[in-house]
Parts: C-alpha cells; structure tokens; sequence
C-alpha cells in the first residue's frame, strides 16, 4: 500500500512539473480575478532573440500603420507592455487569445499610460479604455469588455481618440501571420 501511495504521489507531481512548464499563467484575466489567469499554450514566437522574444505584424488601424509585438503566448502576455519603458506613435502590442472571451487586464507594473482597444473575433473593436494610468500596487483595476474578444491591442495613450477610433472600427491585420 505504502508503495503505491509513493508511486501516485511521484506521478502526480511529475503532472504537475509538466503542467507548470507548459501551461504558462497569463497577466491577462477571464471573468476579471487575477489571481485566475488564462492558461492557454500556444506556439513559441518566430526569432527570439531578434525581436526579444515577441514576433512583429504589421497592423492599420483607420490608415494608421502600426507595427505590433504579438503577445502570444500566456509568459508574453503576463509580461505585455510591462517590459518596455516607452512605447512610440507606430508601436503597439496586440494580444492573441486562441478561444474569445471576456479578458479583463490591468496596468500593474507598467511605467507609461497606453489605450487598451479590446476586438471581436472579425477584427472589429467592441470596447476602449482610453489612456489609462499605470499601477504599482497589487490591488489595480481591471479594465475589461462587455463581450467575447480574441483580440486585444495596446497603443500608446491617446491613440484611439486621436486617430478616431471607436466601437465598430475594424482593425487590419492578418491572422494568419499570428500562429
């Protein structure tokens, strides 16, 4: 009996180590609790090192070049924007989730304001957070949507309404460049 309960016990934690390397926790959220991150696995980005670690596309938002890091998957989208100190006019990040839903996010360890402009699965805008303030607390607001996205980009601060982006506008990019 004592043998068995060891060899479940070594199982179980083998499981786990596999679970923890390969399901990495998201700084994005479903359903709006922090603690709960998305765990979805994707596939690793194209050119680590050339890109430090988030593969580019091209994304136009009403004429508007952007050139976006893609937060792919859940270790690079925990981290988002949090690892630059700036973000330029032309640079944004656009998050991919696999399945749409209600992600919520929040500006916890983020040294500059940025629009966070949430997208449907066709592309289109369904809900904007305009400038929003960065927070070094563990206690920061979730900003999140009222609707399924797959989509999520994040623009320097003041972006959107500069550029007159509103509920509906649709965002071109190609997905199939994504995964």
């Amino acid at each position: 009996m004592t043998i068995i309960a060891i060899a479940a016990a070594a199982a179980a934690g083998i499981i786990a180590l596999v679970i923890m390397t390969y399901v990495p926790v998201s700084r994005t959220v479903a359903e709006g609790d922090p603690s709960q991150g998305q765990n979805v696995t994707q596939p690793a980005p194209v050119d680590d090192t050339a890109t430090g670690g988030y593969k580019k596309i091209n994304v136009m938002v009403n004429g508007v070049p952007l050139v976006a890091d893609l937060a792919i998957t859940g270790e690079q989208r925990t981290k988002g924007l949090a690892v630059k100190d700036s973000l330029a006019e032309n640079e944004s990040m656009l998050f991919y989730f696999s399945k749409a839903n209600e992600y919520a996010f929040w500006m916890k360890d983020m040294k500059f304001p940025i629009d966070i402009i949430w997208l449907d699965t066709d592309r289109k805008v369904i809900h904007i957070e305009h400038s929003l303030e960065p927070c070094d607390s563990d206690a920061c607001p979730l900003y999140k949507p009222e609707g399924k996205t797959q989509y999520v980009l994040e623009t320097v601060a003041g972006f959107a309404q500069k550029h007159n982006v509103i509920e509906g506008t649709v965002v071109e990019f190609d997905p199939s460049q994504i995964i």
